[in-house]
């Protein structure tokens, strides 16, 4: 009788374990591993990221974003006409929010100092609001060389914005490129047009 004791032992242990595996039910230490994961929801890393920059919806709590794939402002101070927290639809950016360049150029020009300037106090007044940059070039030149070109203009003008006391945490940059123009013709005066940072809140 005990050789058939052992191997039904056996098999109703085997059978225990399936029955737990098939239920979902998990170990101390898968529990303890999903809540270290969870500790901070929201919070997440992104590879190559720098520290003062956010990546969409990962901006600090309470801090005035803009939503990319949405084109809403939400946040502390949705913007004009909205209330906190509340999305408010945002259409093209005004003028005083645009800043141009010269073709093939990420030098900020002197006559744009007065826009940087003016956001650059919007954003001392409230370290709270966050900005995101976004550059655009003109269709000239390959894709790769315009997502740079924007980039740089970017990052002048996020220079300016730090040396005139903005705190680099309140800035994010992305670059668009040639992928979206403010002016779909193909003359000098639109491709002036395209080349800009928008400074979106």
């Amino acid at each position: 009788m005990n050789h058939w004791i052992r191997p039904l032992i056996v098999a109703a242990a085997l059978a225990l374990l399936a029955g737990c595996a098939a239920t979902g039910e998990s170990t101390t230490e898968e529990q303890q591993t999903t809540q270290d994961a969870t500790a901070q929801p929201g919070i997440t890393a992104q590879p190559g990221q720098e520290a003062y920059s956010y990546g969409y919806g990962q901006a600090p709590v309470g801090a005035e974003t803009y939503d990319a794939a949405g084109g809403t402002a939400t946040g502390a101070t949705a913007g004009a006409g909205g209330r906190p927290g509340q999305a408010v639809a945002v259409g093209a950016v005004p003028a005083d929010r645009i800043v141009y360049f010269s073709f093939d150029s990420a030098e900020v020009l002197p006559e744009s100092r007065t826009i940087i300037e003016a956001n650059a106090r919007r954003l001392m007044k409230s370290s709270r609001t966050v900005t995101q940059l976004e550059g655009h070039t003109d269709e000239r030149g390959s894709r790769e060389y315009n997502i740079a070109l924007g980039e740089r203009r970017d990052d002048a003008v996020r220079q300016a914005m730090i040396a005139m006391g903005v705190a680099p945490q309140q800035i994010r940059i992305v670059s668009y490129g040639e992928e979206r123009p403010a002016a779909a013709g193909s003359d000098e005066q639109s491709y002036a047009l395209n080349r800009r940072v928008e400074i979106v809140y």
